[in-house]
């Protein structure tokens, strides 16, 4: 492969880990609300009056919920901006 050609391939992904960065993902489920940075940063993390109400394991449940959904969206976000600043490569896993 040609080494010029990696290397412009590095700075564009350089470049989209810094637009990730720079983006709020925010998930809700039940009751919890998740807010994360594209780079995995907590930036706040919300639970209704109502689901504490309901009880330790609604809470337990909503959260778990709330983190998978919010970890799977930055995922997809990542993916599909590596993806597009590669310009259809084929690497292993994506």
């Amino acid at each position: 492969m040609d080494m010029m050609k990696l290397m412009k391939q590095a700075g564009k992904l350089k470049k989209a880990q810094k637009k990730i960065n720079k983006q709020t993902i925010v998930n809700k489920s039940n009751g919890a609300t998740l807010v994360l940075t594209g780079g995995g940063k907590v930036k706040s993390f919300q639970i209704s009056e109502q689901l504490y109400e309901q009880g330790k394991d609604a809470v337990e449940s909503a959260a778990t919920e709330v983190i998978k959904g919010v970890l799977k969206k930055q995922q997809d976000i990542q993916k599909n901006m590596a993806k597009e600043a590669l310009g259809g490569m084929n690497l292993p896993g994506m």
